[in-house]
């Protein structure tokens, strides 16, 4: 890859996506910043890579250089197309100690789970909408207590109140990125992470620099608390306005 300055690896939903206008605006500012070789883009997402790609076409997402999808379980390069395979070798780091049958049988039975759709369930990733549970925070307790008496091969991503991961302990987005980023032979200085709900936690808390749009969840309240706000910005804007207020912050904009 090109030597670049920055690397912005952003969540997609609800932190690029929300307000068109601020998006267009933010992307021209990324592409701009692109084409001098100051910043490279990777896109962090729990959406699938077509759904990346129509992004690309129908919800004026900016171009990435990298893009990573199934809340950091699939790690895909240019060129992209949607026939291409995951990078092989984060798909057989990750495949040696998980059993996607296993992790199914953490939530079998948990009354109010409901598993997502095909396209969100992996060979890597198992998904369910856990909202309709009586209590999905005591659910969601269960379930972590079950994973962790399997020798740290499992982990489990919670967000919004409503989505359940269960993912090898070591996938997620941060893991993701710092395995592409030394892939890559790039520098993890370099990098600042966007995001608005639980699955983007680990790349808030894995890298020097983060932004909080204004709009994130509640789970991500308590960074607050624990950051220093040097490293962490919490956004007043909401959406791509936030991102592009954190890039002001750190000086990129």
């Amino acid at each position: 890859m090109r030597q670049i300055h920055w690397i912005l690896a952003s969540d997609i939903d609800h932190t690029l996506t929300g307000d068109t206008q601020a998006l267009e605006r933010l992307g021209s500012q990324i592409e701009s910043l692109r084409r001098q070789n100051e910043l490279a883009l990777f896109l962090t997402t729990g959406r699938t890579l077509d759904e990346v790609l129509t992004g690309f076409e129908k919800e004026n997402i900016p171009e990435a250089d990298a893009i990573i999808t199934q809340v950091g379980t699939e790690i895909y390069t240019p060129p992209f197309s949607s026939e291409m395979a995951p990078l092989a070798e984060w798909d057989r780091f990750l495949r040696q100690q998980y059993s996607r049958e296993k992790a199914v049988g953490f939530v079998d039975d948990i009354e109010g789970a409901e598993i997502q759709s095909a396209r969100y369930n992996t060979a890597l990733k198992v998904s369910y909408f856990l909202d309709k549970a009586a209590d999905p925070e005591q659910a969601v307790a269960r379930i972590k207590q079950r994973t962790a008496a399997e020798n740290k091969a499992y982990q489990v991503v919670w967000s919004s109140g409503i989505h359940l991961d269960i993912l090898p302990a070591a996938a997620g987005k941060g893991k993701a990125i710092r395995f592409l980023i030394n892939y890559l032979d790039l520098d993890p200085e370099q990098v600042i992470a966007a995001g608005d709900s639980g699955n983007d936690r680990s790349m808030l808390e894995e890298f020097g620099c983060a932004i909080i749009v204004g709009n994130a969840q509640p789970e991500l309240a308590e960074l607050r608390d624990r950051h220093d706000h040097a490293s962490f910005y919490f956004a007043e804007s909401s959406f791509a306005a936030g991102v592009e207020e954190g890039l002001r912050h750190f000086g990129v904009l």
